[in-house]
């Protein structure tokens, strides 16, 4: 661990082939390479029986790395143990791996080719060997592949691809415990049902969702096709369902949407059974949970939400700070220790690949900017005047990129033909696609938001943080500005007065603090549950 660190290296392959994947949990890497899909000569010779990369859980930490086998017989095994002298077999395989779509990753050895063309050694090969392999790759699969480090293809698989256990021979007792696990996981009673209305629920529900599992509750998790939702689901690896959509800024076409989202929810619902809704003010979810009489708890940080007239939850979990500054205490109010985003903060680990992944090159100021939720019924029009302003700003200065997250098409189609030259000359980058906000803010100098998760996840991480929401300030945003973790943006002269722009000096990876927060939210979801089961 001290070497990754020291040469900043995220990946491990071992010396010998084996199968002990449990064993490598205790390298901080984002994947390994000490596998084969197949190789009757290896000490452990079943292989791991897969063409593809795989995810390797840590069910004692709910971390992970990329398992990415070889799956192309090694050039020793091929050339100096078994004397071929072709390389037909390598041909063979990789055409059959190709049909399937698989991962085509060959071990070789520098130290065993012959590059000089004499006589060969006991324990060489001809170089040719390899470089007529790379050859038909070339010829037989122009523009069908896509040629790639294995730390590329490791965090391409573990942000976009389902996080499945490989099957793979297992000794009987740990059948049994997977299997009691299952039995205990899927249990007919314990059904919960989470639905997460906007793009900040879906970090924030993973590390809860694991958590219940591992008590032995199986959720229902659904979603709303609503600013990059179900693309940061996708991207989290989350099981869910996509019900629903947004319906935009018009409060009565806004209203219709709500009950009919209702209504869509309701046959998914209804077959589930569940015991218990949750969400992080989900209204559909609250409608329907009212008129099926299921129990709910909204979660919820920001004291100012409006909410539905004579509609209630049964039960309200909110931060300590907002609930120790209540004047007056709903009956059935909650509290959890920290702020939501302290979550799923602590187990956020950076990739710096992301810069390259969105295209940003040199040695730029990076700038993380969201843009003001302009469709919330909390919005106030000061917010978008203080963005405008700040991109004219940060446009006009020198060695500075925006890297600009709209919030929906229509707000990245207004923001291109509002700055065409900073979008055309790289002053301004909207990402093509869902990218992990925490990796981005942490690869970036400081961030800009007109909405308080992003700020709230900035200030976790340590980032410098502005914010231009112009709204009701609630009580989570004042305890961080009073501590110096957020700044407040309240007019066009303290855009120049108070961002400071300059290059941010941090760790290498954040300072992960305990997961308390995580805990007391799942004790007090349980707790209720209990009340109902």
């Amino acid at each position: 661990n001290q070497y990754l660190k020291e040469w900043q290296a995220v990946g491990f392959g071992s010396p010998s082939m084996h199968n002990n994947l449990e064993w490598l949990h205790e390298l901080n890497i984002e994947y390994d390479s000490s596998t084969f899909d197949s190789d009757p000569f290896e000490p452990q010779s079943e292989g791991v029986q897969t063409i593809f990369p795989f995810w390797v859980s840590d069910n004692s930490t709910n971390r992970g790395y990329v398992e990415l086998p070889y799956t192309l017989p090694q050039d020793f095994t091929l050339f100096v143990l078994m004397k071929e002298k072709n390389i037909d077999i390598w041909k063979k395989k990789l055409d059959w791996i190709a049909e399937h779509g698989g991962m085509v990753l060959i071990n070789t050895h520098p130290d065993y080719m012959n590059f000089e063309g004499n006589g060969l050694g006991s324990e060489e090969y001809p170089a040719e060997y390899y470089k007529e392999f790379l050859r038909y790759i070339k010829s037989q699969y122009k523009d069908a592949y896509w040629h790639v480090l294995p730390r590329e293809i490791s965090y391409f698989w573990s942000k976009n691809i389902v996080r499945k256990p490989i099957k793979m021979r297992m000794t009987r007792e740990k059948e049994i415990e997977l299997k009691g696990y299952d039995k205990r996981e899927t249990s007919g009673k314990k059904r919960i049902w989470i639905d997460m209305d906007n793009s900040p629920h879906v970090p924030f529900f993973k590390p809860i969702i694991e958590r219940l599992n591992e008590n032995g509750y199986s959720v229902l998790l659904t979603a709303r096709d609503c600013s990059q939702t179900c693309g940061l689901a996708d991207l989290y690896n989350l099981k869910y369902k996509r019900i629903g959509r947004h319906y935009g800024k018009n409060k009565c076409i806004k209203l219709f949407g709500l009950l009919y989202r209702a209504f869509q929810l309701m046959p998914t619902v209804a077959k589930y059974k569940p015991v218990l809704a949750v969400s992080h003010g989900s209204r559909s979810q609250l409608i329907l949970a009212s008129m099926m009489r299921i129990p709910s708890i909204q979660i919820g940080d920001y004291e100012h939400a409006r909410g539905l007239p004579f509609i209630y939850s049964n039960w309200k979990l909110v931060p300590e700070v907002i609930y120790d500054n209540k004047d007056k205490l709903e009956p059935n109010m909650l509290k959890y220790h920290g702020i939501k985003e302290d979550v799923y903060v602590p187990d956020f680990k950076p990739d710096p690949y992301i810069m390259k992944e969105i295209g940003i090159n040199g040695n730029r100021l990076i700038v993380t900017v969201r843009p003001p939720a302009t469709e919330a019924h909390y919005h106030n029009p000061e917010s978008e005047e203080l963005f405008k302003a700040v991109v004219e700003y940060l446009g006009e200065s020198k060695n500075v990129c925006m890297v600009i997250l709209p919030r929906n098409e229509k707000q990245e189609g207004w923001i291109r033909k509002t700055w065409p030259e900073f979008c055309t000359n790289g002053k301004i980058i909207i990402p093509d696609h869902v990218i992990d906000g925490l990796n981005l803010l942490w690869n970036s100098d400081l961030a800009i938001s007109g909405g308080g998760t992003m700020n709230r996840e900035a200030a976790a991480l340590g980032v410098p943080v502005y914010s231009i929401f112009r709204g009701t300030i609630g009580a989570v945003d004042r305890y961080l500005s009073e501590n110096g973790r957020l700044t407040l943006i309240e007019s066009v002269e303290d855009i120049k007065t108070k961002i400071v722009l300059e290059h941010s000096h941090r760790i290498a990876k954040p300072k992960n603090s305990n997961n308390a927060t995580l805990q007391s939210i799942v004790s007090s979801i349980i707790s209720v549950f209990e009340k109902y089961s």
